[in-house]
């Protein structure tokens, strides 16, 4: 039953501030991971014991759970308090997520296959955002870091018809059993995984990250669910801290489906307390480091970092010091600054003079 709007309406009280600087410096972290993963030897302890890149990518995805949700949430208020068009808010949702992330996707792309790959039946899948399903039975190459915004993409194609269009009262069910489905999924088919095909890159895998950044985002949203929030927070501290921390050191030596179904249901748990944490901004020394500017500003061209590395790595540094004659001993960590620095030098101006401008479009869309 709708519940009647009249002239005393309030608007709905915010429960959070629209721009949260820490979460920036969390990217950060995450996409620096990343590089540490694909450009350093994989026996440094970073790669091997603590696996840093593995570990930002599904910091990644708590994020965007988080973020995703919660402006989903909002667009639904002004649905059903202010009565706007649900057709519309949807439409320009959409327009606004493909203006910041299909741009500099296709551009790279379209560099790849022209002087680096060539033409061939992979980008099928990368130009149709399933790239997860192309590597789940297939091997690496040079466009292997798109999976993730291939599991991302179907989860925001999918994901804003499950938030606006369910009724209000299911929401945190299907929230719940979101969650739930991952380490199923990732148990269930455990066998798989041991036959060589890569079952954690599919989407129904990743959905526990995901919809943990979504359970935070829904408690946030509805202050009356805020001491829910605390206790939620706190658990994922006590008992996921403990676990993420035991496991991390452990998991190489726990074999069989349960370690794989639920390691990454134990890092969801763990990140979410720490995204919940940046987002009302941590104090002291922590505080100073996610409020550190250059950090901060890595984090905001985090995207960039990550769409342009492996394409830096294969073609730009290497063409970059043979024309200029630039001669090094082959030093893995020479070769990791120099892409590096590369990549987010690339990434910002790629930032400022392309997607910033697109980006800017989004003032003909809002939400």
């Amino acid at each position: 039953m709708e519940v009647p709007i009249d002239s005393t309406t309030q608007p709905v009280k915010e429960s959070k501030p629209d721009y949260m600087i820490q979460l920036d410096a969390l990217r950060a972290i995450a996409v620096l991971g990343v590089l540490v993963y694909h450009w350093l030897p994989k026996e440094l302890f970073l790669n091997s014991k603590l696996e840093w890149g593995i570990l930002g990518v599904k910091l990644f995805f708590v994020l965007s759970g988080f973020l995703i949700t919660g402006i989903l949430l909002k667009c639904r208020d002004k649905i059903e308090l202010y009565g706007q068009n649900t057709g519309e808010l949807v439409r320009k949702f959409y327009i606004r997520r493909f203006l910041r992330l299909l741009p500099i996707y296709y551009l790279i792309l379209f560099l790849t296959i022209i002087s680096v790959s060539g033409w061939n039946f992979s980008y099928f899948w990368h130009f149709t955002y399933t790239s997860n399903i192309y590597y789940a039975f297939n091997k690496w190459d040079v466009n292997s870091p798109f999976w993730t915004l291939s599991v991302e993409g179907q989860f925001y194609l999918i994901w804003p018809l499950i938030i606006l269009f369910l009724p209000r009262k299911h929401l945190l069910k299907v929230i719940l059993v979101t969650i739930l489905i991952s380490p199923l999924f990732r148990i269930l088919f455990f066998d798989l995984f041991k036959n060589g095909i890569k079952v954690q890159l599919l989407t129904f895998a990743c959905l526990d990250l995901l919809g943990m950044g979504s359970l935070l985002a829904y408690y946030y949203h509805n202050p009356d669910l805020l001491k829910n929030k605390k206790y939620l927070s706190n658990f994922c501290f006590w008992v996921g801290g403990t676990l993420f921390i035991s496991l991390i050191f452990t998991r190489h030596y726990i074999k069989g489906p349960l370690g794989f179904g639920l390691f990454d249901t134990v890092t969801a748990l763990y990140f979410t307390w720490l995204v919940d944490r940046a987002a009302q901004g941590f104090g002291g020394i922590v505080g100073n480091i996610l409020e550190f500017k250059p950090l901060v500003n890595v984090g905001k061209i985090s995207y960039g970092i990550y769409v342009y590395h492996s394409f830096v790595a294969g073609k730009i540094t290497e063409s970059f010091t043979s024309k200029l004659n630039l001669s090094y001993s082959k030093n893995i960590w020479i070769e990791f600054f120099l892409q590096t620095v590369a990549t987010i030098i690339i990434a910002s101006l790629s930032w400022h003079f392309f997607e910033k401008p697109i980006n800017n479009l989004k003032k003909y869309f809002k939400i």
